[in-house]
């Protein structure tokens, strides 16, 4: 949640133009309307800014909100950072953020925790929290840092749908990779199961039936891109950067598959059969800049690993598997173009897409290739890089151009432009806007139950046309806010709530945005090793 990479964002977006037709099957734009429920800054706002020390610290801007809803849109968390210095001294940096629960409609809102960081003294972050498969649980961990932002100290929170805390764990600090995809931390995708590393041991905790399985390892060895497969049933990892693991969790056995001078993995591991995973082996020769990466499979119904295919350049990669588990989708680059492959696991490589720009991508629920490439004439100001997007199958091809922000909820693609989101069906070729009473905004999300959706600090509930709408005036700030419910930790016992006003369970699990082509500035730090 507190990254110094990155967070103004998702501004100012300019045209679209649908390269195939029909736009719509009716031959019309449908158009949804909303209405104000809630306005964060009045709830969530105020209290994070309560929360800043104005005698010591000046704030930089307002706050930035990200709202995670649950999966059945009943309920949402809230990540809130605000940037601060400390006073008379602009030129360092730090933040103040916080964590809050709520309902959909923005009510019964909960401050679960909060932390403050500067880049001299250091102080505290909060990851950002996950949801368990079930929706029972989610997670966090909070992070104590020195001075230049070297990780001391990893503490992860395991709360359940009614607040309160299950499980504390001293996670291993060293093995912490991106605080926003924690290594050392990975729910299982099956069951209310948790992966968790800690100094000498790899522990499975099982929520339900209140155990864990503890598998030792060295205190000296570094254990990163750990990752559960599909089918919960093995974890696959990486040790000290040579070598390659699976481990068999219900019959305990650790399994090297490869071992090397210099390995790792992409943030894509296993196929979605849970049967085959890839890793990469890193070769040098004494020539400068001579670097190739070595392309691996591994498949339970083959002996021993095989090389599919090599990258000449660490900006190649692979992306992500298809769901048929036979195909990989690919980026590779060299010096004047990027290009998109499938990639099967034979080695056959077919060309997708080819820029001579930058590219990135993704495969989509219903099996389109989603690729975005920054946009050179770009419209909006130039601060703000926009993208054009590409939506590619083996018939349509679809090209929204100058978007600065999208999501998938199924087979729709939810893009922004012209300060209005747009709806895609790519099934019906069906488009339909949602009408924001708004100039301008910076990011959104819909609500996985599309009964509401977070524009930047405020959420609006969604009504089909003709249907009856709040009529909302554009300045809502003056509107009466209850006040905030408070959580205190006590490490020795439960979560103790202190409520001003009930609050409800919070089944969930993130809202899985796909891609953002995005630059996001000032957030907070990214704090490194």
């Amino acid at each position: 949640m507190f990254n110094k990479q990155i967070t103004l964002i998702l501004m100012s977006i300019a045209l679209v133009c649908i390269s195939f037709q029909p736009v719509s099957a009716n031959g019309g734009l449908n158009q949804t309307n909303v209405s104000l429920v809630s306005d964060l800054n009045q709830t969530v706002g105020k209290d994070i800014l309560s929360l800043v020390d104005t005698n010591r610290l000046d704030i930089v801007a307002k706050p930035f909100f990200d709202v995670i809803w649950s999966p059945d849109g009943s309920h949402m968390l809230i990540n809130v950072v605000v940037n601060v210095y400390p006073k008379g001294k602009p030129e360092l940096d730090g933040c103040v953020g916080a964590l809050y629960a709520a309902n959909a409609d923005g009510s019964g809102i909960t401050r679960l925790a909060w932390a403050e960081i500067n880049s001299i003294s250091g102080g505290k972050t909060i990851t950002p929290p996950v949801w368990s498969q079930s929706c029972n649980y989610f997670a966090y961990v909070e992070l104590v840092k020195g001075s230049r932002y070297v990780i001391k100290s990893a503490n992860l929170f395991v709360i359940s749908n009614d607040l309160n805390l299950i499980q504390k764990v001293e996670l291993d600090p060293k093995a912490i990779e991106l605080e926003s995809d924690l290594s050392n931390f990975k729910w299982s995708p099956k069951e209310n199961k948790f992966a968790a590393l800690v100094p000498g041991e790899i522990i499975i905790y099982d929520l339900d039936e209140k155990n864990e399985l503890n598998f030792s390892i060295s205190d000296d060895d570094i254990i990163t891109d750990m990752e559960w497969s599909p089918d919960g049933e093995k974890l696959v990892f990486s040790k000290n950067g040579q070598e390659i693991i699976t481990l068999d969790i219900e019959n305990g056995i650790f399994n090297q598959v490869y071992s090397a001078e210099l390995v790792g993995m992409y943030g894509e591991k296993w196929s979605t059969d849970s049967k085959k995973f890839i890793f990469y082996e890193i070769k040098t020769s004494e020539k400068v800049d001579d670097v190739s990466y070595n392309i691996y499979l591994v498949d339970e119904d083959l002996e021993k690993p095989v090389k599919i295919t090599n990258f000449n350049s660490g900006s190649s990669r692979m992306i992500q598997w298809y769901p048929d588990s036979e195909n990989i989708l690919v980026r590779k680059c060299s010096d004047d173009s990027c290009a998109l492959y499938s990639l099967s696991t034979t080695g056959k490589m077919k060309k997708l897409i080819e820029k001579d720009r930058d590219i990135d991508g993704m495969v989509t629920p219903d099996g389109y290739i989603s690729a975005t490439s920054p946009n050179p004439n770009s419209t909006t100001p130039p601060y703000i890089r926009t993208y054009d997007l590409f939506l590619l199958n083996e018939s349509d091809t679809l090209t929204v151009e100058n978007v600065s922000y999208y999501t998938w909820e199924g087979t729709d693609v939810l893009f922004a432009t012209d300060y209005k989101i747009s709806v895609l069906n790519t099934s019906t070729h069906d488009t339909w806007d949602i009408v924001l009473p708004l100039k301008n905004f910076d990011m959104f999300s819909l609500d996985p139950s599309r009964h509401f959706i977070a524009v930047d600090n405020t959420i609006f509930g969604i009504h089909e046309q003709g249907t009856h709408r709040q009529t909302i005036t554009e300045n809502h700030t003056n509107s009466t806010s209850p006040e905030v419910s408070v959580i205190k930790k006590n490490l020795d016992e439960h979560l103790s709530v202190n409520t001003t006003e009930e609050t409800s369970g919070l089944p969930g699990f993130t809202t899985i945005i796909a891609l953002m082509g995005v630059f996001i500035a000032f957030v907070c730090i990214h704090m490194k090793k």
